[in-house]
Parts: structure tokens; sequence; C-alpha cells
């Protein structure tokens, strides 16, 4: 009877272990990016406008993104100049629609026919369903062209 009541836990245990899903274990995979356009020292004339387009990926679900568009005066921080007049600065927060897996972000960023010439970052934050998160910015330069 002992034999039987311990197959009995050892089956038990087996069949618990067995039905476990996957969905018990926690997602770290980072979302991806591909930024389609601008492509990287892409220059914009002041006054007229770029798009922006990255295609977006997640193995869980997309849940938003962040695009934006600074000064690279502060080097590889990503972070923007402050008090810095005239320098161009564009930033939108969107929702990925039905959390799907696959998203195209796309925007018209309109640039401004007094911003200060100079090189810009250009970037988009990505952020999936269980909070990862990825980054991926490129330089573009705003301006009249001319040797930089």
């Amino acid at each position: 009877m002992k034999k039987i009541a311990q197959l009995s836990f050892v089956f038990l245990s087996l069949f618990a272990v067995a039905s476990c899903s996957d969905d018990d274990t926690v997602d770290t995979e980072k979302p991806t990016i591909e930024i389609v356009s601008p492509v990287d020292h892409q220059e914009v004339e002041p006054g007229s406008s770029f798009t922006f387009k990255a295609n977006l990926a997640d193995n869980a679900g997309l849940a938003s993104y962040k695009v934006e568009v600074h000064s690279a005066e502060d080097g590889h921080e990503h972070k923007t100049v402050m008090a810095k007049s005239g320098f161009f600065e564009y930033s939108v927060v969107k929702d990925v629609p039905n959390k799907a897996k696959n998203h195209t972000a796309e925007e018209v960023i309109p640039v401004g026919t007094d911003v200060t010439e100079g090189h810009y970052h250009v970037g988009i934050t990505v952020l999936d369903v269980n909070g990862n998160q990825n980054q991926q910015f490129l330089e573009i330069f705003i301006g009249h062209e001319h040797e930089h």
C-alpha cells in the first residue's frame, strides 16, 4: 500500500510538472528595432520635414514607443541640451495598437526654418508588454548643404 501511495505521488508530481505552462517563465527579451528612415548622417533642410520610420518586433507584444529628436551637442548621452535656444527638439509617445508583436512606427517630423544648424540625434525607445526596453539612435544634420 505504501508503494502505491509513493507511485501515486510520483505520477501526480510528474503530471503537475508536465502541465506547467511556459506562461510562468519571465520574459527578459528586449524588443527589436530596425530604423528604416532617416539614414545615419542624412541632411535635412530647415523648413522641410523628414519621415521617421522603424520596424518594431517583440516575442510577447509591444506596449509603446517614444520617437525623439534632440541636439547632438550632448555627445552620446541622448539627453536634451538644456537652455540652448534655437536647437530643434521633437518628442512623441504612442501606444502600440492591440499590443501587436510587430508594428511599424512612422512619424512625419516638421523642422522649423529658424532652428540652429547642427548635428542631431534621432531615436526611438520601445517598451514591450512585460516592461523590457530597447532603444536605437542615429545622427542627422539639420542645415544648409555644406561641408560638416
